[in-house]
């Protein structure tokens, strides 16, 4: 008997080495297939390594991020939260969460995550490193390079920070800085995807370069023998891997039972520099209400780059000319974009100026307040006192505007609005209009 327990024992310790060995060479496999980019091959040799670890704190880590890195957000949040309930204490369950709540774009609740960790250990790389790229996600250059640089302080070797270094440089407008950082990263791991994607964004990015949007509004007015408005419109918008976009839109609107179509196309460039500006043009063939054509030229600009209590403000400006059948009318505006420090709020206030188709030039102003409530989720609402032209009548009018945007998952999502308009002693229109994107 003693030599059957004996064969029995040394049976399970081969098999349990056997095992093992098994886990680690999955795990390492995954490691290679998620650095090279191949994220649903690195998700496939995961969920095979699942059931072999005694304890799946790691395993689960590493799906819960592979998961996150495919726009799987909710399902890796359930598994890093299951996983958290059985190991609260554990520091890369607790970063993985955040790192994935800020993919999401819930960036102050993942900031806050990498606050306490950091409160309990000032040197974990992987923190500071996180805090980088949560800064460059709220438009902090500056701070994020800041965290950045402890973590190069540490470890000049850290590809994270190197490439955080390379990103908050370009988004800072300073692709001489940025560089350097990049040349060092690939030194480092040339076939890493995180340095392909930025060496040949064209080849390898996975962004997505399509997005088609199609539209539809619905307004009502107060007047009797005023007809309901009825609003269609499709786009298509191309998306570059340097940032840049180029779009066609088409709209065909039904109003004061008339039909106008517009065609409009547009280019947004040097959306990586330092002054990334947009340009648009727009034409009706047989306009009845609508331009007979109209040009449009938007331009930014950063003023503070979030490296202080104030947060990153941005200067906004805008000109654009509008054609119609009984005159000419000009708008010129400019605004500021604030990211509020340690909130997940903005604000956008603008002031400018209309010149209508008789030259009276009347003062215009709004104020918009936008919040990112999850990461999936964002409203505002903006109030707004400016002359607008309805049936070639440009007359001052207040308007109020609430909106809802929705993820619906990686590649889907879709705006709701309601807007009020009061055009002076003429009318009040109430509007709703829903728009659904989808990115590909």
């Amino acid at each position: 008997m003693s030599r059957l327990r004996a064969g029995l024992l040394m049976l399970l310790l081969v098999a349990a080495a056997a095992h093992g060995q098994d886990y680690d060479a999955l795990i390492k496999r995954a490691l290679q297939q998620r650095d090279a980019g191949n994220m649903a091959a690195a998700e496939q040799t995961l969920r095979q390594a699942q059931p072999l670890a005694a304890d799946k704190a790691e395993v689960n880590y590493l799906l819960g991020m592979v998961l996150a890195f495919q726009q799987k957000y909710g399902e890796s949040l359930a598994l890093l939260d299951g996983e958290l309930k059985l190991h609260p204490d554990n520091i890369d369950l607790r970063l993985g969460r955040a790192r994935v709540l800020s993919f999401e774009g819930a960036y102050q609740d993942a900031m806050t995550t990498v606050e306490q960790v950091l409160r309990r250990q000032p040197d974990n790389l992987e923190a500071l490193a996180l805090a980088g790229r949560i800064a460059h996600y709220q438009k902090r250059p500056v701070a994020a390079q800041l965290y950045y640089s402890q973590v190069l302080e540490h470890d000049l070797d850290n590809l994270d920070a190197l490439i955080g270094m390379y990103d908050s440089f370009l988004q800072e407008g300073k692709p001489d800085k940025a560089a350097p950082y990049l040349g060092m990263a690939a030194e480092l791991a040339p076939n890493h995807i995180d340095v392909l994607t930025r060496q040949h964004p064209e080849q390898y990015s996975s962004q997505p370069h399509h997005q088609i949007s199609v539209g539809y509004g619905q307004s009502s007015l107060d007047q009797p023998g005023l007809s309901d408005w009825h609003d269609r419109s499709f786009e298509y918008r191309h998306l570059s891997s340097d940032g840049n976009q180029q779009y066609v839109r088409v709209e065909r609107n039904n109003r004061f039972d008339k039909n106008d179509t517009m065609i409009e196309a547009g280019l947004a460039l040097n959306q990586h520099g330092k002054l990334p500006w947009e340009i648009a043009v727009g034409y009706t063939q047989s306009p009845d209400f609508m331009p007979r054509y109209f040009g449009r030229l938007g331009a930014s600009t950063p003023l503070t780059n979030g490296s202080t209590d104030f947060g990153t403000v941005i200067l906004t400006g805008l000109y654009q000319y509008s054609s119609y059948v009984n005159g000419k009318t000009e708008r010129v505006q400019t605004g500021l974009e604030w990211y509020i420090p340690n909130t997940d709020l903005w604000l956008t206030p603008n002031i400018g100026m209309v010149r209508d188709q008789s030259g009276i030039e009347t003062f215009a102003w709004n104020l918009g307040l936008h919040w990112q409530a999850t990461g999936s989720a964002r409203f505002g609402v903006t109030y707004t006192d400016s002359p607008e032209t309805e049936n070639l009548i440009t007359r001052d009018s207040t308007s109020t505007s609430v909106y809802w945007r929705q993820d619906l998952g990686a590649a889907w999502l879709f705006y709701l609005t309601w807007t009020r308009i009061d055009l002076d002693t003429l009318y009040v229109r109430k509007a709703i209009d829903l728009n659904l994107q989808h990115q590909f």
